[in-house]
């Protein structure tokens, strides 16, 4: 398998250190409402279950193909690639954001994820395992402030005091009728725009809502961007908590 294992897998591994925030922001009512109400819209779902077509192109490269399937529950989540051939069996399972494993079938070992590897690029693709660990922002970040624009709202967060956090800054536009997510901006610590994540084509099944399509443009890199277009998409189905383990990563 031609990997250099630079990080998560990359749903996306670093080469230093989380960033560590620095200062905490001052409280806005309105925009930790809009948190809250985020947080919340994310994480309707007691399971899911999604199978992804991939996209990732390189300046200057051919684009690659990958196939992907995710199992979620709570914040527990395992992916699996499908393809291509030298990535198939590939696995890694996420417990927690700070406790995260790798199955790589050309090894037959399981390996933990070390933390200072969690904001690189995995399978050389734009998104980190920091990014698919991320299905809560309010433990992490404080909401500074908050805006209002027509049928979307803008809110900016930053790191909370003490917390090491894999960005320095965020910045979402919300769509307001979902309370979810159309796009994000990543910032490191001095405040430089270095990604870009846009989510689009929601779908819903009751109150649960999924963007379809997901895209990650990485501007340190030359526009590198990676897209994921939703296959399949399963809701509220039973998932063993089995599934989320280390024996099973290997089977």
């Amino acid at each position: 398998m031609n990997m250099s294992f630079r990080g998560w897998l990359s749903v996306g591994a670093v080469v230093s250190a989380a960033l560590v925030g620095g200062g905490s922001a001052n409280a806005d009512p309105p925009a930790d409402a809009a948190l809250g109400r985020m947080d919340k819209a994310m994480n309707q779902a007691k399971t899911q279950y999604l199978e992804f077509d991939i996209i990732n192109q390189e300046p200057g490269k051919p684009e690659k193909k990958l196939g992907m399937k995710v199992y979620i529950k709570g914040e527990k989540r395992m992916t699996e690639f499908t393809a291509p051939a030298d990535m198939k069996g590939t696995k890694v399972l996420i417990l927690s954001p700070t406790q995260m494993y790798v199955y790589l079938p050309a090894f037959g070992k399981v390996r933990r994820i070390a933390s200072h590897t969690t904001d690189q690029g995995f399978m050389g693709m734009t998104f980190t395992q920091d990014d698919f660990a991320a299905q809560m922002y309010a433990p992490w970040y404080t909401a500074d402030k908050l805006s209002d624009s027509g049928s979307d709202q803008k809110l900016t967060l930053l790191p909370k005091a003490g917390q090491t956090t894999p960005y320095g800054k965020l910045e979402f536009t919300i769509v307001k009728d979902k309370g979810l997510p159309s796009e994000i901006k990543y910032f490191n610590a001095s405040g430089k725009h270095v990604k870009t994540e846009t989510r689009s084509d929601y779908k819903c099944e009751g109150a649960v809502c999924t963007p379809m399509t997901l895209k990650m443009v990485d501007h340190t890199k030359g526009g590198h961007w990676t897209k994921f277009t939703t296959k399949t998409w399963k809701v509220n189905e039973p998932i063993s908590d089995d599934l989320f383990s280390k024996r099973n990563l290997e089977k």
